[in-house]
Parts: C-alpha cells; sequence; structure tokens
C-alpha cells in the first residue's frame, strides 16, 4: 500500500494530499512511459544526469508558462447587469478563473504583464466610478484575491498556483491605487504569494520626480520586510531598447520577449519547451579524461562538448515542440475559450501557428563549480577566470542565436533556478565520480557566485552582472542579507543603483525570515524570543518563491545550510 507520507515531492509548493498521492504516482508512471518512448539520445542524457527534461509527465501534452492577454477578450457583456460592487467582485473571480484553469490546463506559471495598467482599464470600461467607497472596495478585493493565490491549493490536489503579478509603471489614478494595495496588504499580511514584480523604469518611478516614485519607495519598503517585490530593472543597459510596457517575467525568471514571428511582447506568449545541460558533468568527465591538459585546453574542450550536448537538447526540444503541436485546439480548452495567446485558437488551423511565437529554452546550471574544476579556481576570485566564466557563457548564447537564425525559431538561453535538479544533478554525478564539489549535494543556479562566497554585496553583482545580457530567457542576481533591513529602503535603493550600473536584468533581495507559530513574533531565530517556542515556521526563496524551507528538496535544503549573507 502506498502511504501518503511516503511520497517523494519535487518541489517546495507540494503538499502532502490523498489526491496528491494519486497525481505523483500516475506522474511517475507517465514519466516513465515517456522516456521509454523517446529516442534513445534524448532519454540516455536524461537517465544519466547530462541534462535533464523539464515537467516530463507534460512531454508533447502542453507548454510550460504563459503570460494571458486578459484584455483582448474580457466578457464585458456579463458584467453589463451587475451593480459596482459585484462589477469589483466579478473583475477578481475572472482573474481567478483564468489562474484554475491555466494551472490545470498548463505545466508551468501565470504572469500577469501590467496587473495595475489591467486593473485600470477594465474598470474604467466597466464604468466603474472612482469614489472612496468603490476604492476600499477595490482594496478588500485585491486582499482576498491575495489571500487566495496563498491558500488554494487546487492544482493536481496538492499544489500553490505560481501566479506572478508584473506591476510599478501604470500612472492612473486606479492604477496607482492597485500598485499601492497589494504592496501595502502584501507587506502587513503573512502572505509569501505571489510573487509580485516591481517594473523600474527611468521617466516612470526611478526618480525624486517620477510620477510614480513614491510607489518604488512602498516597494522598497515592503522588500525590508518580505523579499516582495523583486525587481525588473528596465534601466540596465541591455533593457533599454525594451518597451517595459511590454515586457513582464515570472517569478521563477523566465523571460519571453523577442519573437521572429510577429511583435517582440511578453503579452500573450508562452514559453512552450525548455531543458537544463548539466554544466559541472561535462568539467568532471573532462578532468577525468584529460587531467594533463592545460586550463585554457581543458575549456576549448568544454565548449565542444557542451556543442554535442546542445545540439542533442536542440533536437529533443523541436520533437517536444512539434509533439505538443499536435495537439488539437480544444486541447486548451481555457486559452480557447478566453482567447488569452498572441493568436485565437479558434482561428489558426493548427497550434504550430500559435506556439511558433513562444520560446524554446536550453537551460545551464552549475557555472560556478564548472569554473571551478576546469581551472581549480572559483571565477570570482580572479579576473582571469571571470573572463572565462564570460566567454563560456557568451559561446552558448552564440550557439543559440545561431539556432534561431538557422531554424527561425525562438531559442533561448536560461539561467536556470533548478530547484528540484541542484540536488538530482549532483546525486547522479556522484555515481561516477568523487569530487567535494559533488559532495556538497547541490550545484549553484545558473551562473550565480557560491551562496557561501561572503562576497559583500557589490562585487557579487559586479561578478555577476556580465552575464544577465547573454540570458534571454531568464535569469536573476540575488543579494543576501543576515537579517530583514527592516525599513532600510537605503541599502535596497544604493544596491538596486549598482546592480543597474553592472547591467542586471532582474534582481531580488533575500534573508531569513521566521515566524512563531505560537505567538506572531517575526524575525530570525531558532527559539522563540518572546514565548520560547520552537514551533517555527521558515520562509526561505526558492527557484524565485517564498516557501516553507521544511519542504525543500534535499539539494535546496543542502543549499540554503551554506548560505553565507553578502550583507
Amino acid at each position: 500500500m502506498i502511504r501518503i507520507k511516503s511520497i517523494n515531492y519535487e518541489h517546495a509548493a507540494q503538499r502532502r494530499t490523498f489526491v496528491g498521492v494519486v497525481y505523483s504516482r500516475g506522474s511517475k508512471e507517465i514519466k516513465e512511459t515517456i522516456l521509454n518512448s523517446l529516442d534513445r539520445r534524448f532519454s540516455k542524457l536524461h537517465r544519466e544526469g547530462r541534462i535533464h527534461i523539464h515537467d516530463l509527465e507534460a512531454y508533447g501534452q502542453t507548454y510550460n508558462c504563459l503570460t494571458p492577454n486578459i484584455l483582448q477578450s474580457f466578457p464585458f457583456k456579463s458584467f453589463e447587469n451587475y451593480s459596482e460592487f459585484r462589477k469589483i467582485l466579478e473583475l477578481f473571480n475572472y482573474y481567478k478563473y483564468i489562474i484554475v484553469g491555466l494551472g490545470n490546463e498548463q505545466s508551468g506559471g501565470i504572469g500577469v504583464a501590467n496587473f495595475d495598467e489591467e486593473v485600470e482599464i477594465l474598470y474604467t470600461k466597466l464604468n466603474i466610478a472612482k469614489n472612496e467607497e468603490n476604492f476600499k472596495f477595490l482594496q478588500d478585493c485585491i486582499d482576498s484575491f491575495l489571500k487566495w493565490i496563498n491558500e488554494a491549493r487546487d492544482r493536481c490536489g496538492q499544489v500553490q498556483y505560481y501566479v506572478t503579478l508584473n506591476l510599478g509603471l501604470a500612472t492612473g489614478e486606479v492604477s496607482r491605487f492597485v500598485t499601492s494595495s497589494v504592496l501595502r496588504c502584501f507587506k502587513v499580511s503573512d502572505y509569501i504569494r505571489p510573487n509580485i514584480i516591481f517594473k523600474l523604469k527611468n521617466g516612470i518611478n526611478h526618480k525624486k520626480e517620477d510620477k510614480n516614485y513614491d510607489l518604488f519607495q512602498l516597494a522598497m519598503d515592503c522588500t525590508c520586510k518580505k523579499m516582495i517585490p523583486t525587481y525588473f530593472l528596465g534601466d540596465s543597459n541591455h533593457n533599454l531598447t525594451i518597451d517595459p510596457f511590454k515586457i513582464a517575467l515570472m517569478g521563477c525568471r523566465s523571460k519571453v520577449y523577442q519573437n521572429l514571428h510577429g511583435e517582440d511582447t511578453t503579452i500573450g506568449r508562452a514559453n512552450i519547451v525548455y531543458n537544463t545541460i548539466n554544466l559541472p558533468r561535462i568539467a568532471l568527465e573532462i578532468n577525468k579524461e584529460n587531467s594533463s591538459l592545460s586550463k585554457n585546453e581543458k575549456v576549448r574542450l568544454f565548449k565542444i562538448k557542451w556543442g554535442e550536448i546542445a545540439e542533442v537538447v536542440k533536437d529533443l526540444l523541436f520533437d517536444r515542440f512539434y509533439k505538443t503541436c499536435e495537439l488539437d485546439v480544444d486541447d486548451l480548452t481555457c486559452n480557447l475559450q478566453n482567447n488569452l495567446m498572441i493568436k485565437d485558437l479558434s482561428k489558426v488551423d493548427s497550434l504550430e501557428e500559435v506556439f511558433k511565437n513562444g520560446t524554446l529554452s536550453i537551460g545551464f546550471i552549475g557555472l560556478s563549480e564548472t569554473i571551478e574544476l576546469l581551472t581549480g579556481e572559483k571565477f570570482f576570485t580572479s579576473e582571469e577566470n571571470h573572463e572565462i566564466a564570460i566567454d563560456i557563457v557568451k559561446t552558448m548564447k552564440e550557439t543559440i542565436d545561431n539556432y534561431r537564425k538557422k531554424y527561425n525559431m525562438n531559442f533561448s538561453l536560461l539561467g536556470t533556478s533548478g530547484e528540484f535538479i541542484s540536488g538530482r544533478f549532483p546525486s547522479e554525478d556522484k555515481k561516477y565520480f568523487s569530487h567535494p564539489l559533488i559532495d556538497k549535494e547541490f550545484y549553484t543556479n545558473s551562473f550565480h557566485v557560491d551562496v557561501d562566497s561572503l562576497l559583500n554585496p557589490f562585487d557579487k553583482l559586479k561578478y555577476e552582472g556580465p552575464f544577465h545580457k547573454f540570458c534571454n530567457g531568464g535569469c536573476i542576481s540575488y543579494v543576501e542579507f543576515q537579517s530583514a533591513p527592516l525599513n532600510n529602503i537605503e541599502a535596497i535603493s544604493e544596491l538596486i543603483e549598482c546592480a543597474i550600473k553592472r547591467d542586471v536584468n532582474y534582481l531580488g533581495f533575500n534573508f531569513p525570515m521566521d515566524c512563531c507559530k505560537d505567538c506572531g513574533t517575526t524575525g530570525t531565530f531558532d527559539n522563540c524570543g518572546k514565548c520560547g517556542s520552537t514551533n517555527i515556521l521558515r520562509i526561505r526563496r526558492v527557484s524565485g518563491y517564498l516557501e516553507d524551507a521544511n519542504f525543500f528538496t534535499p539539494g535546496k535544503k543542502a543549499e540554503v545550510a551554506h548560505r553565507k549573507p553578502n550583507i
């Protein structure tokens, strides 16, 4: 008999339920069936831990994540006979309906590109008066919406929805009220979801003379207490040409923007498929087979071997992409009925017409370990090794760009977050190799410096900044505080300015956040200083989202144990 507590989960958002057990058991069987059906080139790389096929159970069944276009087919007519209060209430019920529909129709997250602006457009078109009474009810509905996102565990009977709200740019009265309400409600609550991304841009909210500068201040104040929001840096050099209203990020860091088949925008577009390559594995093999080679020769060989794996991964992405395109449009009921994608599913001959606007991403993890294996030193300990690391990622991006040109498809390079694979990859590598970097039981996300580097935050951003422009499929840098920087807006602001100077795309701030379940005291502690309780909720960030540390995967638990503050 299968017991609920016997199920091992792959990410921290899962909880143990009967329905979850049924799903997990079925998912495991489906994954094995799919692996057995794949071209052996693909399945062999996955089974051996050289690559990871994400959301394997969804292979050929659905796409990954989507930023839906809520406005293009919003059901205004159904609201005509409602009172103003009912219109506000049903507006947020519609968002819930879309989240539930997409959450059970796709494998990944759901992003809202401009939550503040969207709500104002809907509010205005629904002819809702801008008065104190309506605004008070609007705030209550926003709070209720955030509460629902935190508590609803409807997906697969065990998982909360991965929702990201992008906001901060819209300057209308309702928009500003929405942004202010979201941030104020989040700050004073015990909410850890949704992920909120504040989009920062000169002329709108970045400088003191900007209309929404006060909202930027409010956002930073919220970050000081709750780690959220994180920040899309529209004034970083490689983001300057991007229309900030047309781009949105997922909390996990996914970025969908450039489009070979239409307008450059995130709205209505999806990441269709993505895989991640295990970089340390390549370096481990080189050291074992070619230990006498010079550092430069090892790096040259690494690029060749990565390129060989990337060729197979590219073919794998195509295989999954075209199998997904074979679905009928009515297999995506929520999208079909609500016209959420960049093209109307009811008016296309095949899903390929829609999905070709999405991205196919090749991710990577463990750059830090890789450089140490190839050179004997960490990449943040010398300028030479830093240049080697940059050159490797640049080479990856050049390969991705060649795929874009050759196949006329939206390939992108992703700095993978790796919640599950950060532990899976070293576990697999341990079967073939022995090395202290494997023994620590996790690999470092994407191009990040080691979590225990003890670099000051300015140096951390200096070393990570140059990688951001290459990762057009998404990336983030974090600064780790020893404790919550309560009310220290100046520190957050100074680090944001440093990140912009270093050409960082997306920036977040981490710190341990503990809460006594018995008396509600918050801080950082093993035992509650007020009541002495050991019944402590420990919130930490994992793969972009805040979660209860008790539910982390083994790899992420090992990583958290190694984390050291930058400030």
